[in-house]
């Protein structure tokens, strides 16, 4: 059984985080018993995100569940990145990739932790190269080419992409991947993420550490991790991580 350990900083924002739901793993699997997908919406640029996804994929490895990882980056680079979770490449290697000059919340520091916490896991990434004519197409037949047709597809993108239908008053170009997929595949999930204020990196329109707002509902209950349900047809649920901080580029000019 494949044990996943995480280093410094992830172990500081797991361990700060309480958990009186004590498991992402029996949360999940009590909606969807025997395999499917789970797609975590977050908002990019944040230490808390990455690290909450972390611990829920360790406790799926660590239970011996078939899992494969699915991050928000190019398709193309999915071999260059397995190359360094398999341990044949080193982490300057990695970062040498084109991907990680992209100087937003896809490439901070807390999703270069993440990425070392992934170590042995089958990860992939699933956006078409630049300039696709439908980025949610592009990535929904991106991850259906690439998911695993039996264990658990866990999935970290951004919010937007992760929906399952418009909200209310929306209009988009396209569907939402979440939506897209959804639509050709069986026990689909979706959550987003909760959180109740602070900052994250962000480029809107100068990169930085932006001030959020928190979007917890008045009243929630914050040591309920992941729940279900709701009014908002967007989600199946959400999955909370407290306050937020945020995380600069992994690399930097």
């Amino acid at each position: 059984m494949k044990k996943l350990h995480l280093p410094g900083l992830l172990v500081a924002l797991v361990c700060a985080v309480p958990s009186v739901q004590a498991s992402c793993h029996a949360a999940l699997k009590e909606r969807l018993p025997q395999s499917g997908t789970v797609i975590f919406g977050e908002m990019h640029g944040t230490n808390e995100i990455p690290a909450f996804f972390s611990a829920c994929v360790r406790e799926f490895v660590e239970r011996g569940e078939p899992v494969k990882v699915f991050l928000e980056f190019d398709a193309s680079d999915t071999e260059h990145t397995g190359q360094y979770l398999r341990g044949e490449i080193d982490e300057a290697a990695l970062l040498s990739s084109p991907r990680w000059r992209r100087l937003d919340g896809r490439t901070s520091q807390a999703m270069l932790e993440l990425h070392r916490a992934l170590k042995g896991v089958q990860v992939a990434g699933f956006v078409p190269l630049y300039g696709a004519a439908d980025i949610n197409a592009g990535m929904g037949e991106s991850f259906l080419r690439q998911r695993l047709e039996t264990g658990y597809n866990l999935v970290l993108v951004g919010g937007v992409h992760a929906q399952l239908a418009a909200g209310k008053g929306d209009i988009y170009a396209s569907v939402p991947f979440g939506q897209y997929i959804q639509a050709r595949s069986k026990n689909v999930l979706s959550l987003h993420a909760r959180y109740t204020g602070g900052k994250a990196w962000a480029c809107a329109p100068y990169c930085d550490a932006n001030p959020l707002d928190g979007n917890e509902p008045t009243g929630a209950t914050l040591a309920r991790r992941i729940g279900f349900g709701g009014k908002d047809r967007r989600f199946s649920g959400y999955f909370s991580v407290g306050a937020i901080s945020a995380s600069p580029p992994a690399l930097q000019d």
